[in-house]
């Protein structure tokens, strides 16, 4: 019986809410938390090329978070589902032209909105998909991953850029990897592979990569709140 739940949750889950839009929406609801509970209590940009956002879920999430920030401190937050979203800068850069044009005027943009100290990309490899030759996204991506090494450092700003798995071919077998190849992947400091558990209501978060920590992996769960640990 309990195997039988496990497995409907799964599958509603999968339908729901299992995607890599969850992971970086969390984030930027976390960005939200007040600093008495050391939080950023700080402002986030979400560049949308894939059409994952719905801001629905975006309210489920935040709000859960705010109301568990709530409980710790005992005390009511004064704000409101308008100021939440506010709090959300989201940008729809959906095809090639609409990515590069914004990616062109992004620092101006923070400078614009000094609070942002988190900028997520979903995904950095959908708008290279088609109509561009690999030289020329090769050029783009590495120019553009330059400028927002330099936002990140100057500014002291995370950058979240999520990307899509594809399967390489060898001699005899195939492996799955990450897409837009091994050059782009060791541009990235750190790098971190969500995956699911067969037969199971878990998630894992593997380390793959990381400048200052050893590799790891974390268990968690995706609820109607969010992101939850695995208890």
């Amino acid at each position: 019986m309990q195997v039988n739940q496990c497995k409907k949750q799964f599958m509603e889950e999968d339908h729901k809410y299992f995607n890599v839009f969850n992971y970086s929406i969390q984030l930027c609801a976390s960005v939200q938390i007040p600093k008495s509970l050391g939080g950023l209590d700080a402002e986030a940009l979400y560049i949308d090329t894939n059409t994952h956002f719905t801001p629905y879920r975006f309210k489920d999430i935040v709000t859960a978070s705010l109301k568990k920030c709530q409980m710790v401190l005992n005390c009511p937050i004064v704000t409101s589902e308008e100021d939440v979203l506010k709090r959300l800068h989201y940008v729809n850069a959906f095809g090639i032209e609409k990515f590069c044009a914004f990616m062109h005027t992004l620092s101006r943009f923070v400078d614009e909105h000094p609070n942002i100290r988190l900028i997520v990309i979903d995904s950095i490899a959908f708008p290279y998909k088609e109509g561009i030759s690999a030289g020329q996204r090769t050029g783009l991506l590495f120019r553009q991953m330059a400028e927002l090494q330099r936002l990140a450092m100057e500014k002291q700003i995370a950058v979240v850029l999520t990307n899509e798995m594809s399967t390489r071919v060898g001699l005899s077998t195939g492996s799955v990897v990450g897409s837009l190849g091994d050059a782009w992947a060791h541009r990235c400091n750190k790098r971190i592979l969500l995956s699911v558990i067969n037969n199971s209501c878990e998630r894992l978060a593997l380390s793959l990569k990381s400048n200052n920590s050893p590799n790891n992996v974390g268990r968690f769960k995706i609820t109607q709140e969010g992101i939850r640990d695995v208890e």
